[in-house]
């Protein structure tokens, strides 16, 4: 037997109703954040002197530092782009995790809209990993691009976040799937009573 609270629903669903609002508004603090990061890191790459202010004035490549004052525009603006296109996809991922937290909040289990967010959230941690695995060897290559021939560099790696990442989206992905199934089952079972 369940208990209930001062509201009249059950302490279980007002848990659930708590840690979902406490996850939604971290996760929004964390967009915040990003869109602070965002914002420091596209002007840093674009106006070198600002990044100098703020000790982000150079890019590590191996054992070799290199000042992105004496870069060129047009490789600094490439990199922009890999930048800008990774913290969207993050921005994404973050916002379909706080989207998810909002239905679970409103207890909408079972219900479409709580399936979608879940197959999103899977979709943008996909989009993430494969981007990351395959901006680091273009980031490589921009990065040496003004080098002499022999010096420029492509390295590609992948590690433990990529493989995270695209693991949880695949399961995330599959779980929406299967909570869509769930939400199809209730909503015949909601019609049949």
């Amino acid at each position: 037997m369940t208990r209930a609270g001062s509201t009249g629903e059950p302490l279980r669903l007002q848990r659930i109703r708590f840690l979902a609002g406490s996850l939604k508004w971290g996760v929004s603090v964390c967009v915040f954040g990003l869109a602070i990061v965002a914002l420091i890191s596209v002007a840093s790459l674009l106006v070198p002197s600002f990044g100098t202010l703020l000790g982000l004035a150079t890019v590590s490549i191996d054992e070799t530092e290199r000042l992105l004052a004496e870069m060129p525009i047009g490789m600094r603006l490439a990199l922009t782009t890999l930048v800008v296109v990774t913290l969207t996809l993050l921005f994404g991922a973050l916002w379909s995790l706080r989207n998810l937290c909002l239905q679970f909040q409103n207890l909408e289990f079972f219900s479409s809209k709580t399936s979608e967010a879940i197959v999103v959230l899977g979709i943008w941690l996909i989009s993430y990993a494969l981007f990351d695995v395959a901006s680091e060897p273009v980031a490589w290559l921009i990065l040496t691009l003004d080098f002499a021939e022999g010096e420029r560099i492509v390295d590609v790696t992948v590690d433990g976040e990529e493989i995270f990442c695209m693991i949880l989206g695949a399961l995330l992905l599959l779980f929406g799937w299967i909570m869509r199934e769930a939400a199809l089952l209730a909503e015949e079972n909601r019609q049949i009573i």
